[in-house]
């Protein structure tokens, strides 16, 4: 009954939030003058849903939110580095030494003030307002980097357009921690310049009042944030000069920061307190902002320490409806990404974005449901996504171990002469292969909430169903089971991209919020499994049709195919189309006799380039708010010419070799490449079996190592694409080894 229930409420939740929600492009329908951005670090739905504090419920009531991936460079994001992505616009992190060095130019640093301390730093004047002391370290780990992020590009377009810029904050721990973890005031890395200054704003010790009960004895005082924030937001002027202003509710952070000293159930009570008080800071803050004119953006710059969540956005803003958010870099109704934040300041107040900058503006995606319900569908997301990351290694170890059994089996008991284990291994192969396609089917149902066992429960009885299908259409011909269960990867897979890809969030195969990369199209391991179900169906419909209609048959799905992944508006899938491409080409020219000759091979190359060209240009050629990786990739070669193309190229192949410290991939690739070389070395009467019976067997099978070299050079997945292709191709030549010899 409570399993229905969920069931139930996932599902109508489900129907307008994973989609790609293409609503309203739309951050406001004019120009702002001020924009209050209040940062609450460590803070998730979850966290505001048990606490339900007013004002913060009646701000977000009307603004349209989000789960905000807190993505940087690495999968924990601390404050350094989100405060420091904010500022960049772009994945940035903070130094490794010297983070938080937050001061206002009279503050003492050591024997000095700050100021001075920066000047003999920096070479430069301070002025007056905030000034980072850690900017230059800053500078210098973010240039060793390859994502191209320019510290402080908020804060410097923002100056040139003559908008104000302050920051309010203080996170400073106490004796508890190390020295060095002391001053925690990285917020003003938010809005600085590449100079490291803020004009204004207050982040030193006289922000906080003394206080036993607070973590490490100490909060915010409320009068003196409100008294600093009012400083530098009443206009001087009868009309108000443009401005953006950062309040941190510190003691969030505080907060968080504590829990490893406090016992579990004090660590809740710690958060519900610091949200309390910040509820009755906002309302203070809220009460001298003007909706007509003024916008209010709220971010969570950091997750919680403990674990990987996805973090608070939204923004409420003159003409904006309430409802859910997206970005160009998400595409996905309900998930923006923190390099969005920046360009989400810049676009409020018409002020141009920075080519550096890789995040785009907050747009307003689907409205669905209640402001309740929309808060309920992004908590949900958030355990979905945690789930997700919590099995994804147990269900690829399952898949990967069982994969290599199988193999072996069929290797081992070939020398038997199989003793009545042929449909055992039928129904294995096919078992295996509906076992992937439940992992999708999987992110229809509310998991998070049922636990482990049942998840597991429904992989096993799926791929169960899904081999009994498949063995029930074996009647009509003996490949016919393995050419419906190929042929269900290829339409599942295929039809959900064209359905906004909702079956891909938050699934094992799939990809996730938590993560951050892709949160739109086809993953790179659902890529995978289409491109090698999609060259192995096409030799086998070519041989069940037979002739020329079988061939054409054959090279119109995998064309479809080829288009469903790459089009910028479906599968948005760059790599996978580019190493696609060629690959269908060459099973499509074997399949009408062509022989592939070096002139033909240099025609491929060129059918490679070509691809990357035309998905590139028609990317190019959309809305800069909807254009895919793609054409952000080609507009900043169009901007930076040679060496924003390198840039790209070599952070590609960085991920790439990344990837090889996955070992599970390794057993796969060495164990079913041992099988194949068993067929072809030590059984070849078996392979010249299957040839024989299947002529269209051996396109397929030179397709299938094009596209499998191409899609571990391609895609920035490396050896996990070959990999999870091979898992596919395993288990076809398990069955067509079983069926034919």
């Amino acid at each position: 009954m409570r399993l229905g229930a969920a069931v139930a409420a996932a599902l109508a939740t489900s129907s307008w939030l994973p989609g790609l929600g293409a609503g309203t492009a739309f951050a406001s329908e004019r120009r702002v003058d001020r924009v209050l951005v209040i940062s609450l670090p460590a803070v998730t739905w979850a966290d505001l849903r048990a606490v339900q504090p007013p004002n913060l419920d009646r701000l977000l009531d009307a603004s349209a939110i989000a789960d905000l991936s807190t993505r940087a460079v690495r999968k924990r994001t601390d404050a350094g580095d989100g405060y420091m992505t904010v500022g960049a616009g772009a994945r940035a992190i903070a130094p490794a030494e010297g983070a938080g060095l937050g001061f206002g130019v009279e503050d003492p640093y050591g024997a000095d003030p700050a100021g001075l301390v920066y000047q003999r730093r920096t070479g430069r004047r301070p002025g007056d307002g905030l000034v980072d002391l850690s900017v230059e370290p800053a500078v210098d780990a973010n240039n060793k980097l390859l994502y191209d992020a320019k510290v402080g590009a908020l804060g410097n377009a923002l100056a040139h357009a003559g908008v104000e810029r302050a920051v309010v904050a203080n996170a400073d721990r106490g004796d508890l921690v190390p020295d060095d973890q002391r001053l925690q005031r990285q917020a003003v890395s938010s809005l600085m310049g590449s100079d490291g200054r803020v004009p204004a704003g207050r982040v030193g010790p006289d922000l906080l009042v003394a206080d036993p009960a607070a973590p490490f004895g100490h909060r915010l005082d409320i009068e003196a944030v409100f008294s600093a924030f009012r400083r530098v937001w009443e206009p001087r002027t009868r009309r108000p000069k443009r401005s953006v202003v950062l309040v941190e509710a510190s003691d969030l952070a505080r907060a968080d920061a504590y829990r490893t000293f406090a016992a579990p159930t004090q660590r809740d009570e710690l958060v519900r307190n610091a949200l309390r008080d910040t509820d009755a800071l906002v309302g203070r803050l809220l009460a001298h902002v003007d909706p007509r004119h003024d916008a209010v953006v709220v971010i969570g710059p950091s997750h919680p320490a403990g674990d990987v969540h996805l973090a608070v956005a939204g923004l409420r803003a003159p003409g904006l409806r309430p409802g859910l958010l997206r970005s160009g870099t998400t595409r996905r109704s309900g998930f923006v990404q923190i390099v969005d934040v920046g360009p989400t300041v810049l676009d409020l107040l018409g002020v141009h974005r920075p080519d550096s900058m890789e995040g785009r503006p907050f747009e307003v995606g689907r409205s669905g449901g209640t402001a309740a319900e929309r808060r309920d569908a992004l908590v949900d997301a958030d355990r979905a996504a945690r789930f997700r990351d919590a099995h994804v290694a147990q269900v690829v170890t399952v898949f990967v171990i069982l994969s290599v059994l199988l193999a072996a089996a069929v290797v081992g008991l070939v020398g038997l002469g199989w003793r009545g284990t042929r449909a055992v291994l039928e129904w294995a192969a096919l078992w295996l292969l509906g076992f992937v396609l439940a992992t999708f089917l999987a992110g229809l149902l509310p998991f998070f909430r049922t636990g482990v066992a049942v998840y597991w429960l429904f992989l096993v009885v799926v791929g169960l169903a899904f081999a009994a299908l498949c063995e029930l259409a074996g009647r009509t011909g003996p490949l016919v089971p393995l050419l419906v269960a190929l042929a269900a990867v290829v339409l599942f897979h295929v039809g959900d991209v064209l359905t906004g890809a909702r079956l891909e969030l938050n699934t094992v195969f799939g990809y996730t919020p938590t993560v951050g990369i892709r949160v739109a199209g086809i993953g790179n391991m659902a890529y995978s499994q289409l491109a090698a179900a999609a060259v192995v169906v096409a030799g086998l419909l070519a041989y069940r049709i037979g002739g020329r209609r079988g061939g054409v048959t054959s090279v119109g799905m995998l064309a479809v195919v080829l288009v469903v992944v790459g089009a910028p508006f479906f599968g948005q899938n760059f790599g996978g189309a580019l190493a696609a491409a060629p690959a269908f080409a060459a099973v499509a020219l074997l399949l009408f006799g062509h022989r592939i000759t070096p002139r033909l091979g240099v025609a491929l190359v060129g059918l490679l380039v070509a691809s990357g060209l035309v998905i590139g240009f028609v990317d190019l050629a959309r809305p800069a708010g909807s254009r895919t990786h793609v054409g952000r990739f080609f507009e900043k070669v169009g901007n930076d010419g040679w060496h924003g193309f390198a840039l790209v190229i070599r952070r590609k192949l960085g991920e790439n070799l990344d990837v090889l410290n996955q070992s599970l991939w390794f057993l796969m690739i060495p164990a079913i490449l041992a099988f194949i070389a068993y067929l072809m070395y030590r059984s070849p009467p078996r392979l010249r079996a299957m040839e024989r019976q299947v002529p269209s067997l051996r396109p397929a099978l030179i397709g299938f190592l094009v596209v499998s070299v191409l899609g571990l050079a391609l895609k920035d997945s490396g050896i996990a694409v070959p990999g999870m292709m091979l898992g596919v191709l395993g288990a076809a030549l398990v069955y067509l080894t079983v069926r034919l010899t």
